[in-house]
């Protein structure tokens, strides 16, 4: 079987996606807890810090499984998060998610992280088409 192996940092013109840390924690709360940023999310807003280091190690752990992947999105010369890219792929397809601190919006960061996410998914052999939902 065919193992996916996610590079571990994506560098854009303006971005670096990078393997997610526990220590991302209090800066992914800072946007997960913002209603208007977790509006359309699979989950819950969150309101406290529980369990989020551990979250954001089972993630890290997911893309070694090479099916479910995930990278903190953060800004040249700064290591804080100030969102995440979400990447699961399931037999020939790709769907791709986004969490973006408002604070970020209308720059055009997620666009310019799905480019990235997209030029790897390109060089798959096993991905035939990917998706993403905008609400």
């Amino acid at each position: 079987m065919y193992k996916i192996v996610p590079p571990d940092d994506v560098a854009t013109a303006r971005l670096r996606l990078r393997r997610p840390a526990s220590t991302d924690a209090a800066a992914v709360f800072a946007y997960g807890s913002d209603p208007q940023v977790a509006r359309y999310a699979d989950w819950p807003v969150r309101t406290s810090m529980d369990g989020l280091a551990e979250s954001l190690r089972a993630r890290a752990d997911a893309c070694d499984e090479g099916s479910d992947f995930y990278w903190i999105i953060t800004l040249p010369g700064e290591d804080r998060a100030i969102g995440g890219v979400a990447c699961s792929i399931e037999a020939d397809a790709a769907e791709i998610g986004f969490l973006l601190h408002r604070h970020y919006w209308n720059r055009g960061y997620t666009t310019e992280a799905a480019g990235a996410v997209l030029a790897w998914l390109r060089t798959l052999p096993t991905v035939a088409k990917v998706w993403a939902t905008c609400d």
